[in-house]
């Protein structure tokens, strides 16, 4: 079984919204979860609901209930919850994950001239997690290399979410791969032959 841990970022859904929030502290029976998306108009759950908390670990999506203790209103307000049972395994992914760190570039400027240096933090034939040093908006299409061991390959994707990290001035984002062009190709087959 595996548990939420100081760090780890999870979500839960409230009045058809999502809202991101980072484990700030956690006991056995207490978390505590700061609103990573409190610049947003966000309403959150009064005290004494109950919400359920999902996270990702390894290819794996989890999920437990929490009920709310109360809600310290801050410029990033937190949330002390009581855990309630054990946390679930739900399977959610169409196609593997992979844990590989590839050198990642995203060209900048209005001639590109600027490159982000990063790496991914996952990568499956779907998707890939980055960290970099800007925000980017949700839906924005984005170009990227990356950079295999025998050649770079030039991939285009979608913006999903971009949100802070855990670190300051660090964003954590998820894009969608568009499955088109020969480096895509390249990239499923690269990707098929990791175990």
């Amino acid at each position: 079984m595996i548990s939420l841990a100081v760090n780890d970022i999870s979500q839960f859904s409230y009045d058809e919204q999502v809202i991101t929030a980072v484990v700030k502290f956690r006991s056995k029976d207490l978390v505590y979860l700061e609103i990573l998306n409190a610049e947003d108009e966000i309403r959150l759950p009064p005290p004494h609901s109950t919400i359920y908390l999902s996270w990702q670990w390894h290819s794996t999506l989890w999920k437990q209930a929490v009920v709310i203790d109360r809600i310290d209103q801050s410029p990033s307000p937190l949330i002390i919850a009581i855990t309630q049972g054990d946390p679930e395994a739900i399977e959610n992914r169409r196609n593997r994950r992979y844990y590989l760190r590839i050198p990642m570039y995203i060209p900048q400027g209005a001639f590109k001239l600027k490159k982000i240096a990063t790496e991914t933090e996952d990568i499956s034939v779907d998707g890939l997690r980055c960290l970099v040093p800007m925000s980017f908006s949700k839906d924005s299409r984005i170009d990227f290399m990356l950079q295999l061991p025998d050649r770079q390959v030039k991939i285009s994707g979608t913006v999903i979410r971009c949100h802070p990290a855990a670190a300051t001035g660090i964003f954590e984002m998820a894009v969608r791969l568009s499955p088109e062009g020969r480096d895509y190709h390249v990239l499923r087959s690269y990707l098929d032959t990791q175990s």
